[in-house]
């Protein structure tokens, strides 16, 4: 049995995949997925090459943990932010405005990249789930806001967020994206007096 460098298994194990995680990290960030290798990341993890596969089955499943490693505390900042405010009106102003915070932190853009590109398809749907999963909090807030055609609504609502968030990506500055996101938003919803100036 290995040894143990936390206060339990469980704790040993989750250390040593956020290292891998790390690792893998650091070596995309330097070399691009080309540089991916079982022998280096163990390399920069500082374990032997056959025991990182006691954590992941393959190369595959590390770089599905790298580009999903935010998503729940992305998801839970959304979350918090929306249920912060008083009001749906606040609530979707709120949905945009953590969405870019988040994005705006600096790792979305290469994550994104990563997942385009170098995903099984497999891990490309599952990583599309957990989208879902986020946009489903913007769903809830507008259908608390009684609009007539929901659905549609939410995809032209998301559609402005994933636009601002390429944006932030390409590097224009967090301020000016979001008071433009939450001034679409108010635009678009506008006819129907639903979004007031929070």
């Amino acid at each position: 049995m290995p040894k143990i460098e936390a206060g339990s298994v469980r704790e040993h194990r989750a250390q040593r995949l956020a290292q891998l995680i790390d690792a893998t990290e650091a070596i995309l960030n330097e070399g691009g997925a080309e540089a991916l290798t079982a022998g280096a990341v163990a390399a920069r993890a500082g374990i032997a090459r056959n025991s990182i596969y006691r954590y992941f089955d393959s190369i595959e499943d590390l770089l599905e943990l790298v580009v999903t490693r935010e998503f729940p505390a992305w998801i839970d900042a959304v979350e918090q932010a929306i249920a912060a405010e008083t009001s749906p009106e606040r609530g979707v102003i709120a949905y945009v405005r953590a969405n870019l915070e988040q994005a705006a932190r600096g790792t979305h853009g290469w994550r994104a990249s990563l997942s385009r590109g170098s995903l099984s398809p497999s891990a490309r749907e599952r990583v599309k789930n957990l989208h879902t999963s986020l946009h489903e909090a913007l769903d809830r807030v507008v259908r608390e806001l009684g609009h007539p055609q929901p659905e549609l609504t939410v995809a032209v609502l998301q559609a402005v967020v994933d636009a601002c968030i390429r944006r932030i990506d390409q590097g224009d500055e967090l301020a000016t994206v979001s008071d433009f996101a939450a001034g679409a938003m108010r635009r678009l919803l506008a006819d129907d007096d639903l979004l007031r100036h929070p």
